[in-house]
């Protein structure tokens, strides 16, 4: 389907994710995790006054840079945001994330802190292995509909439990779990089959994450937005040892 054919009902469901949007209703499960502690052999974390919502960016570029200059922040350890409840409670009654980020579930991958982002910065989308499913599009087709952000982040994280586990019951059939679990690493086998290298898992957790990207380009509701250069969808992966995001 082109952009040209697009159905009237992508027009009425933005209006309506819109609406939503207005009245303060999240359909994201977003992970919030705190900074500024310190590190192993490092002093406390460098705090600054953080940007106004006012600076965000609203190109796909601009938010790339931001999410990037963020994660540097982090490795120097030098954050800008350090949430506190009065950072709560102003943004309560709304929302205007300039990026989003669909993130693997894992707890050690806080989305604010990997990027040092403040409450309502970045709409945040995770599951297991990064497993998409149509409520999982769902939610950042309204990031992009409702929230108009410009640019949608797939974020892998190196030494993926769910990615290991595709890998394995790859090698081992028997090895792949039963019920709902196993559907989920199913999800996964056709990126396990696509590794190469030495090592498998990486090449494993790569393949997938291209792969998501390339099925949320090819998302209809997204294709308008995509083509006229207001948005972007890029991979990354994230490193559990040392906090460093890498693009694809």
């Amino acid at each position: 389907m082109t952009v040209e054919e697009r159905p009237q009902g992508v027009s009425a469901r933005r209006t309506l994710l819109r609406g939503l949007a207005l009245g303060g209703i999240s359909v994201a499960v977003s992970a919030c995790a705190s900074g500024g502690s310190k590190a192993a052999g490092e002093g406390a974390a460098t705090t600054v006054p953080a940007p106004q919502s006012t600076d965000l960016p609203k190109t796909p570029d601009g938010a790339l840079q931001r999410l990037l200059e963020g994660n540097k922040r982090l490795l120097a350890n030098e954050r800008l945001h350090v949430q506190t409840l009065s950072d709560i409670r102003k943004h309560a009654t709304g929302q205007s994330p300039y990026a989003q980020v669909f993130g693997c579930a894992d707890s050690r991958v806080p989305v604010e802190v990997v990027f040092d982002e403040d409450f309502g910065d970045v709409f945040v989308t995770r599951t297991a292995g990064n497993v998409l499913s149509e409520p999982t599009i769902g939610t950042i087709e309204y990031g992009v509909l409702a929230l108009n952000t410009p640019l949608i982040m797939v974020l892998g994280h190196q030494n993926c439990g769910a990615v290991k586990a595709a890998v394995d019951a790859m090698k081992d059939p028997s090895k792949l779990p039963t019920g709902a679990l196993g559907a989920l690493v199913s999800a996964l086998l056709p990126a396990a089959k696509a590794a190469k290298g030495e090592d498998v898992y990486a090449s494993a957790l790569e393949a997938h994450v291209r792969s998501v990207v390339a099925t949320l380009e090819g998302t209809p509701s997204l294709a308008e937005a995509i083509k006229a250069g207001k948005l972007r969808v890029v991979g990354a992966s994230y490193d559990l040892a040392t906090a460093k995001v890498t693009m694809y």
